[in-house]
């Protein structure tokens, strides 16, 4: 039997908001008959951190075996959609606005100080809005401000119907095959669209790897508390109606898509890795062809999928469409491991909101 031990920190939902030394590292230990795949440790102890410790002397196995989790069958596999570009935009204008309506009323605060002083003031008059008299300042920032709040549910309701376009006419699946690949490797295969639909102008591809949310009940058993107690650092509370048992680690949903149809399983927006590396794009014509992909930056390890570490990879097909915004298809992908430990120590980390990243 040989003994393993995953370790993990996983960049939880706005990580940039959190200190990664403050959250618990989560260490599951098990034991397997057999061969095994090398360790490999990614990100360092004082970060995030995803590892695979063996101390034992091991018979090397470079393939995986195992079964496919429901995350990649729900939200990793199909066709999916980007969200319309000004949610993103406009959610960078609420904070600007924010930020201006609190100098404001600072600044209406501090007025009578700075007329005792001398100090001309401007926009302190006061207007008359029904039966309350409002500062002129205010009265233009919060139109400012409800501005952006406008656009993203004009931007929801654009994409409520490019959804129920979307659904309605479902797109023809590619037809992919790709050969044996090893981690650290090109990627090679061929694609072919039968009848591309008239919209589509043509289409490029990459292929990505990155590391899964652990799921949310495993990461709970690791730490030994109750699923429905107190969470950990860095975890929200359970959101009813909202998380799936083994589906993530449940702190992004309601914020991490846009507003979405609940008839299409898993959802039509693609959810980014939050810790991810992708490879160069190729430009090919929409009939398909043959390809060639060049691996994606840094070491990594071959498929892994357990109940904390998961080691996802995939090829992204992005249509280039005349109308609607991109269109996306993914193909979950089976890459075989090195027969030595990998590490790498430059890890990314991503948003985890499906509009912050642009293909």
């Amino acid at each position: 039997m040989v003994k393993i031990l995953h370790r993990i920190r996983y960049p939880p939902f706005e990580s940039t908001k959190l200190d990664a030394s403050k959250i618990p590292v989560v260490e599951y230990g098990f034991e397997i008959e057999g061969p095994v795949f090398p360790p490999f440790k990614l990100g360092n102890d004082d970060s995030w951190l995803v590892e695979r410790i063996i101390d034992d002397e091991y018979e090397i196995d470079t393939q995986y075996h195992g079964e496919t989790p429901q995350i990649i069958e729900k939200q990793r596999t199909g066709w999916y959609m980007m969200p319309h570009p000004i949610h993103a935009k406009a959610r960078k204008v609420i904070s600007y606005t924010v930020v201006l309506l609190l100098s404001c009323l600072f600044y209406l605060f501090t007025t009578p100080l700075q007329s005792s002083l001398g100090i001309p003031t401007f926009g302190t008059g006061k207007i008359r809005l029904g039966l309350l008299d409002y500062p002129v300042l205010v009265v233009i920032v919060v139109p400012m401000m409800i501005a952006p709040i406008i656009l993203r549910v004009a931007a929801n309701l654009r994409d409520l119907r490019r959804q129920k376009f979307f659904l309605r006419n479902s797109p023809p699946r590619p037809k992919i095959s790709v050969k044996e690949t090893v981690s650290g490797d090109d990627l090679n295969g061929k694609i072919s669209i039968e009848n591309p639909l008239p919209e589509w102008e043509s289409m490029t591809l990459f292929w990505r790897v990155g590391i899964l949310p652990p799921a949310r009940h495993k990461v709970f058993s690791a730490l030994g508390l109750n699923p429905n107690g107190q969470p950990p650092p860095g975890l929200t509370t359970q959101l009813p109606h909202h998380w799936e048992k083994g589906l993530d680690d449940g702190t992004g949903m309601g914020e991490d898509a846009p507003m979405e149809r609940h008839d299409a399983p898993g959802g039509v927006f693609l959810r980014p890795m939050r810790i991810m590396s992708r490879s160069e794009g190729k430009n090919m014509d929409i009939q398909g062809g043959n390809f060639s992909l060049k691996k994606p930056p840094g070491s990594w390890p071959g498929t892994v999928y357990g109940g904390l570490v998961r080691v996802h990879w995939e090829l992204i097909v992005n249509i280039h469409r005349g109308k609607g915004g991109p269109l996306l298809w993914v193909e979950p992908l089976i890459v075989d491991h090195l027969s030595e430990t990998t590490h790498n120590n430059d890890i990314k980390i991503f948003d985890g909101r499906s509009e912050t990243y642009t293909i």
